[in-house]
């Protein structure tokens, strides 16, 4: 059996272990605990950790409470790893900071951030003479730091550890909870400089920061305005793509040719709000241990089965068949649109369109089911795209979702797609000052977007989203490239 991890992400202890697990490379299953709704509290909870804590951790009949014991059995798990290391002096090193931030240093700077942070969320307010009874001792201990790490770039020397994780981690807010790091400027490079350019940390930060800053506005814009890629509807001349070379694509119309300002909107607030059947899209928190995303069979093999589990948990399907899937990131932009080859790495789609129509969604499902589909399609049938970062947080060319609710029928018109072996067709939209864009900024690998592309009900729910990807003007120069995988299903009722 695998490593089980139990804890809710915002926490301080919970999002050290995260990015400590991510640091030395384990693989384990997340199990989320609700913090805020007293999920550590259940009789369930309390078999693995009766302390009612999080985060915990099981290996086989083993439990594991404290983060910092998870994250030592962690490195020792899989051999070890140079981030705990075996180096008996080295490890010394390590450990005693792992027990001075444990016993010293997050009592501390918890003072700031239930003051700043967590009693604001409350609508109460800080309590000045707590602060001032704690700065003497958080002084002390910013002192300490500062003065190791004037010496050494990491707190045990030129190799990052997991020392430097947990003694962070009580930090992870440090402007929110007003932490007087100007006084210390060792430590603030080391925190700003260092470990807030780590991979590991980046991905761990939207989680808190929604929890527990949702109306701070330095976090959190509520919109940006970007170009989308609409495309003017010509008729009677068809909207045409061809996937191979042919004198017939001579002067054809392409899509895309209306690129229009809009107003996307930050989706977080009201996260929990969104459904496939109302706005056609929603958010859902999607948790694995596959990462073999170079290798079409073993994605296949293994994740295929596990989107078939969390969609028919999340939509109540009775089957789903995942039929295909997308790579996507910047790496594959000088790709044309409209290669032939190796068509699971692409670049993301700059295009505001569906991926089925009323005609071709009943099509795919013959075609990929001859001898079911007539017993199939007198139910009710959706095409759901899962869409998921990979590898690392959102940053540059996310994704944006137009409310179904905004659109009129006639919005959406045929993209008439040419194969050499065959014709497909999908929607492409045509500019209204009526569409009402989402994104959700930052997400993270644990995350996932369903798109419904195709929906047999027509009782007035959500049937088709239209959706691009969109050059962010918020994005850093210096941000990773966005990765991220596209499964296409068929879900049916």
């Amino acid at each position: 059996m695998g490593l089980e991890v139990y804890l809710d992400p915002c926490t301080v202890n919970s999002r050290k272990v995260l990015a400590g697990l991510d640091l030395l490379g384990t693989k384990y299953h997340f199990n989320h605990v609700d913090y805020f709704t007293g999920g550590h509290k259940a009789p369930e909870y309390l078999k693995i950790n009766p302390h009612a804590t999080v985060p915990s951790a099981t290996d086989g009949g083993d439990a594991i409470t404290e983060s910092n014991a998870i994250l030592m059995y962690a490195a020792d798990r899989d051999g070890g790893h140079s981030a705990y290391p075996t180096d008996l002096a080295q490890r010394a090193k390590v450990n005693r900071w792992l027990l001075w931030e444990a016993s010293v240093w997050f009592p501390s700077c918890y003072v700031y951030l239930v003051e700043y942070v967590v009693k604001p969320l409350l609508k109460a307010e800080p309590d000045q003479a707590v602060i001032d009874a704690q700065a003497p001792t958080w002084n002390k201990g910013a002192a300490i730091l500062n003065n190791q790490l004037s010496k050494t770039k990491w707190l045990c020397g030129d190799q990052v550890t997991i020392a430097d994780i947990a003694v962070a981690s009580p930090m992870h807010l440090h402007d929110a909870q007003k932490l007087p790091l100007e006084q210390y400027p060792h430590l603030r490079r080391w925190l700003t400089e260092g470990i807030e350019s780590l991979n590991c940390w980046r991905k761990t930060q939207g989680a808190v920061d929604r929890a527990l800053l949702p109306n701070n506005p330095a976090r959190q814009e509520s919109q940006v305005r970007s170009s989308l890629n609409y495309t003017r509807h010509v008729e009677p001349q068809l909207t045409e793509l061809y996937f191979y070379e042919s004198p017939d694509a001579k002067g054809i119309h392409e899509p895309g040719d209306d690129p229009q300002e809009v107003a996307i909107n930050n989706g977080w607030p009201q996260a929990k709000d969104f459904s496939v059947d109302k706005q056609g899209f929603s958010l859902g928190q999607f948790e694995t241990r596959f990462d073999k995303w170079e290798d079409e069979n073993e994605v296949r093999d293994r994740f295929y089965p596990e989107v078939v589990d969390f969609l028919k948990r999340e939509l109540g399907a009775a089957r789903v068949l995942v039929f295909d899937h997308t790579i996507r990131s910047k790496a594959n932009e000088t790709k044309k649109l409209t290669q032939e080859t190796n068509t699971s790495q692409r670049a993301p789609v700059m295009l505001v369109h569906c991926d089925y129509t009323s005609h071709s969604g009943p099509l795919r499902v013959k075609q990929l089911l001859p001898d079911e589909a007539d017993d199939l399609l007198s139910r009710r049938v959706a095409f759901i795209n899962v869409w998921k970062p990979i590898n690392n947080i959102v940053e540059e060319r996310p994704l944006a979702m137009c409310d179904v609710r905004s659109t009129e029928k006639d919005d959406f018109f045929k993209l008439h797609l040419r194969y050499r072996d065959r014709n497909g067709e999908n929607y492409v939209l045509r500019y209204s000052p009526n569409h009402k864009w989402w994104y959700f900024p930052h997400m993270t690998p644990q995350q996932v977007i369903l798109l419904k592309t195709f929906d047999s009900e027509t009782d007035g729910r959500a049937r088709f989203v239209g959706h691009s990807a969109f050059e962010d003007p918020t994005t850093p120069p210096n941000a990773p490239m966005r990765e991220s995988v596209e499964i296409r299903t068929i879900v049916f009722y």
